[in-house]
C-alpha cells in the first residue's frame, strides 16, 4: 500500500511538473457577477473576451486573447490580440486606475490629455515624451500609433466606431470599446479591471484587487442600512444651461442608495444622465438636506458659477459636497473603488463631517 502511494505521489510530480502552464499562457478567471456587458470564457489555447452593446444586450465584439508567440493557429472571425499586451492606448482615466492597481501603468503609451492624469508614474512618461496625449479620439492618428509600436487602443464606446478604425486594423492594431460607464451595479463598473487582468495576463491581481474591493463594498453596505432618517440629495450641476443628474439606473444613484442617501431623482429611467430644467431643480432642492458633486472646490465660486445658487437651500445650509478640490483623483480612482465612494456617501448620510473623506470635501 505505501509503494502503490509512493508511486502515486511520484507520478502527480512528475505530471505538474511536465505539464507546467507556459510564462505566457494566460491563467483562469472567474466569471463576472456584477458586469452585464462584458465576459470572458476559457477556450483551447487562448480566452475569448466578449463584449456586449449596452443598449441591445447583443454582441458586439469579440477578442481571441492569444499568448503571445503562441504557434497556435488563430481563431477566424475574432479580433486578434497576443497577450500579455506590452503597449497599449488607454484614452480613459479610469482604465488608468484599473491598470494602476494591477501594476500595469507602464504598458499605458498614449492616454487622454495631460490636464486630467493624476497618475505620477504616468505623468512622469508623459513629460519624458514616452507617452503620447491625445486630447479627443480624433486625435489619436494612426501614424502616431504606428511610430509609438501600440497593438491595442481600448476606448469608452458609445455605440460607434473609433476614428479611423479601418485604417487601424489594416495596421495591425485592434480598437476595443470599453463600456464600464454603462454598467448598472456599481460594482459592475469596477468588475472590468478583470478585462485589463486578462490583457495583461494578471487574472490573478486583477480577481484578487476585485475581491478585496467586493469585500469591503458590501460591508460598509450592511453597516448603511442601519442609517434611518434618510438625508434628501440633489447631485450634479450645470453645463452650460443644462442641468445633468445621474439617471435612476446609474452607477451614481446605486451607490447612493447603497450608502443610505435618498437621491431625488432615483425612480428616473436610464443609466446616464437625466436633463431637468434649472427652475426644476431650484424647487426640487428646497426639500433636499445635501448637494452632492457641485462643480466648484469653494462656495464662493459655485455661487461665481451662477449668482442664484446663493438662494439653493442646500447653500444656503452648507451643505454641499464635491470632489473639484481634485477632479483628476476622483475620476482616475473613483471607479475601481467603488467602496471608498461608498463611504464617502455612509459618511455624509451619518453627518460625519469630522472623517477624512477618500474623495469629497464639504464646501466652504
Amino acid at each position: 500500500m505505501k509503494n502503490t502511494l509512493f508511486v502515486f505521489s511520484l507520478f502527480v510530480i512528475l505530471f505538474s511538473c511536465t505539464t507546467k502552464q507556459p510564462e505566457n499562457e494566460p491563467s483562469q478567471v472567474k466569471g463576472f457577477h456584477y458586469a452585464r456587458l462584458v465576459s470572458i470564457e476559457q477556450k483551447v489555447g487562448y480566452k475569448e473576451l466578449i463584449i456586449k452593446n449596452p443598449k441591445t444586450l447583443k454582441v458586439e465584439t469579440k477578442y481571441a486573447l492569444v499568448p503571445r508567440n503562441s504557434k497556435m493557429k488563430r481563431p477566424e472571425n475574432l479580433k486578434i490580440i497576443e497577450v500579455p499586451v506590452q503597449n497599449m492606448a488607454a484614452l480613459s482615466t479610469s482604465f488608468v486606475g484599473m491598470l494602476n492597481a494591477i501594476g500595469g501603468i507602464e504598458v499605458i503609451k498614449a492616454t487622454t490629455e495631460k490636464q486630467y492624469i493624476s497618475n505620477k508614474q504616468l505623468l512622469k512618461g508623459i513629460n519624458a515624451g514616452e507617452v503620447l496625449t491625445a486630447g479627443y479620439e480624433t486625435g489619436l492618428t494612426p501614424e502616431a500609433v504606428l511610430k509609438a509600436k501600440i497593438p491595442l487602443i481600448v476606448f469608452s464606446g458609445f455605440g460607434q466606431p473609433f476614428p479611423n478604425e479601418e485604417k487601424f486594423a489594416q495596421l495591425g492594431v485592434v480598437c476595443m470599446a470599453n463600456y464600464d460607464w454603462e454598467e448598472k451595479h456599481p460594482l459592475g463598473k469596477a468588475e472590468w479591471i478583470k478585462v485589463f487582468g486578462a490583457l495583461l495576463c494578471k487574472d490573478a491581481e486583477a480577481q484578487t484587487y476585485f475581491d478585496a474591493v467586493e469585500s469591503s463594498y458590501l460591508k460598509i453596505k450592511e453597516e448603511a442600512k442601519g442609517i434611518t432618517k434618510k438625508k434628501r440629495v440633489i447631485c450634479g450641476g450645470l453645463v452650460g444651461d443644462v442641468w445633468y443628474a445621474p439617471a435612476g439606473g446609474s452607477f451614481m444613484a446605486g451607490i447612493m442608495k447603497d450608502g443610505g442617501l435618498d437621491y431625488f431623482y432615483k425612480n428616473t429611467i436610464g443609466t446616464a444622465s437625466v436633463t431637468p430644467t434649472f427652475e426644476q431643480v431650484f424647487s426640487d432642492d428646497q426639500t433636499c438636506d445635501v448637494w452632492i458633486n457641485a462643480e466648484a472646490p469653494t462656495l464662493k465660486k459655485l455661487i461665481g458659477l451662477n449668482s442664484k445658487f446663493q438662494y439653493f437651500h442646500t447653500v444656503q445650509k452648507g451643505k454641499v459636497y464635491g470632489y473639484m478640490h481634485d477632479p483628476n483623483y476622483y475620476w482616475e480612482y473613483s471607479q475601481v473603488n467603488p467602496h471608498w465612494l461608498l463611504e464617502d456617501f455612509m459618511r455624509i448620510a451619518k453627518g460625519d463631517t469630522k472623517s477624512k473623506l477618500h474623495f469629497y470635501k464639504q464646501l466652504k
